[in-house]
């Protein structure tokens, strides 16, 4: 990686090595959430993330900061969900969120696949890890949060997906080096050039074709970091990669067809993997879809709602330069453009627990306000006014 430098961040003191792993910690302590001496910061790990949690400990103390390490053991979470009706689910304590200026998380379980036998309400209340009480706690103590995605590459996982996990270990790893500041002058230019515009036209050979207008509601720029801009705008919480802009749509404006190109990957469906979805679009709803593999749980989910009250929702921008088919983060490649429909994610409004559905394309001609301006997949650059 080019621009990535070696060791990130390093300008502001030694080190004690130069792993991946401490790396990592350095640029995420540093850059995304600009730890300073004297703050607390607590560290959530399962257990098989803890190569990946250790160098948190002690870059924090590097910095002069007080962290604190807390290790959610996979044995003894799912000997505590047998205990039958009076059992405590296990979560995200709320008093972490409270007390610590920063918070670093590492999810699980490595054994994911035995949660998917749970009744659905406790199914939805452990994958929500950090739950209503956490997020309030978190809003009230100005906490600085960042997800990281390296923790959900295992082998149980890879071979859920059909991909080799080292492979995979390493495109996560490359992505989630790429400084923000990068990622943050990237997205800039993207959202510059949609703010002065307003209609979008994205086409494909593979027979997509969808007209749709933006809508006046902020678009959310992530960029690995969590700075004065997200603060003010109520969002405390970045995941490790990043790089994607999302834009709003206005409501009923869609018209079209749009076919993906890339896998989308959910562990916890069944098939994990669907692709070559086609969805078609009438006065901004869903009519039809169809899927060449893997449509049954977008199936699935529809089905708890009209079909027709599915509507596109947000069109994500990606920009991430080492992201390519990575399992789970394909929205973040550079190039790629997603269709969410359904309810947003909760960072840019969404309602937790309602359907939505990201699909991705890749190589699109886009055109805005009738004038070319992302072609074949290629970062989009600052139009000439």
């Amino acid at each position: 990686m080019a621009d990535a430098p070696r060791h990130p961040a390093r300008a502001r003191g030694a080190s004690f090595g130069g792993s991946p792993e401490e790396a990592l910690a350095r640029l995420v302590l540093e850059e995304s959430l600009a730890i300073e001496s004297g703050e607390s910061v607590a560290i959530e790990t399962w257990g098989h993330a803890l190569p990946w949690a250790r160098p948190f400990v002690w870059e924090a103390r590097r910095l002069g900061a007080d962290p604190s390490l807390i290790v959610e053991d996979e044995d003894a979470f799912f000997r505590s969900l047998a205990f039958g009706r009076r059992r405590h689910l296990p979560k995200a304590n709320a008093a972490h969120a409270a007390t610590h200026a920063a918070y670093i998380y590492l999810g699980g379980p490595e054994a994911f696949p035995r949660l998917l036998g749970l009744p659905t309400r406790d199914f939805e209340a452990i994958v929500r890890w950090q739950g209503p009480a956490w997020w309030r706690a978190a809003r009230r103590s100005g906490l600085r949060a960042a997800n990281l995605a390296i923790a959900g590459v295992t082998e149980t996982a890879a071979d859920r997906f059909g991909v080799d996990p080292s492979a995979w270990r390493r495109d996560v790893l490359r992505a989630s080096l790429v400084p923000p500041s990068r990622l943050a002058r990237s997205g800039k230019a993207v959202l510059a050039d949609l703010r002065a515009g307003r209609r979008l036209t994205i086409r494909h050979a593979n027979g997509t074709e969808i007209h749709t207008i933006l809508d006046r509601s902020p678009p959310f720029l992530e960029d690995g970091r969590v700075d004065a801009a997200d603060r003010r705008s109520g969002r405390f919480w970045t995941q490790v990669p990043s790089g994607l802009l999302a834009v709003p749509l206005r409501p009923g404006a869609t018209e079209g067809i749009w076919e993906t190109n890339r896998p989308v990957y959910d562990r916890f469906s069944e098939p994990s993997v669907s692709i070559g979805a086609r969805f078609v679009f009438r006065s901004g709803r869903l009519r039809e879809f169809s899927f060449d593999r893997g449509g049954e749980s977008f199936a699935a989910a529809l089905g708890r709602q009209r079909v027709h009250r599915a509507a596109p929702a947000l069109l994500t921008f990606g920009f991430n330069p080492e992201i390519g088919r990575t399992p789970e983060l394909g929205e973040l490649a550079a190039g790629a453009i997603g269709l969410w429909i359904g309810a947003g994610p909760p960072a840019v409004g969404g309602e937790r627990g309602r359907f939505s559905y990201l699909s991705t394309l890749d190589g699109a001609e886009v055109e805005l306000d009738g004038r070319p301006w992302f072609t074949a997949g290629r970062t989009p650059t600052r139009r000439r006014r």
